[in-house]
């Protein structure tokens, strides 16, 4: 049925991470304040309720945080980066 090589995970994980990379593409997502502790252990003492968002890269490393889902787009259409929405 299936040829198992032809749908290897790593080998398409790699593939969409080069295409991601050379489209300049980039993640947004809800973070929780515990979330943005991990990425920025300097960050300042946050409210736990507060609305936080992420871009992040195809690696998960932060590029930008903001307290909205359009700030944080924003963000990334003036550094030229195509966002996609994780969920």
């Amino acid at each position: 049925m299936f040829d198992e090589e032809m749908y290897d995970s790593d080998e398409m994980e790699d593939g969409l991470e080069a295409i991601m990379l050379e489209r300049r593409m980039a993640y947004v997502r809800q973070v929780s304040v515990d979330e943005v502790l991990d990425m920025f252990p300097e960050a300042p003492d946050i409210p736990a309720n507060q609305e936080l968002w992420a871009l992040l890269d195809v690696q998960g490393q932060p590029i930008a945080l903001a307290g909205s889902e359009s700030a944080v787009k924003l963000s990334a259409m003036r550094h030229d980066i195509e966002t996609v929405s994780v969920h």
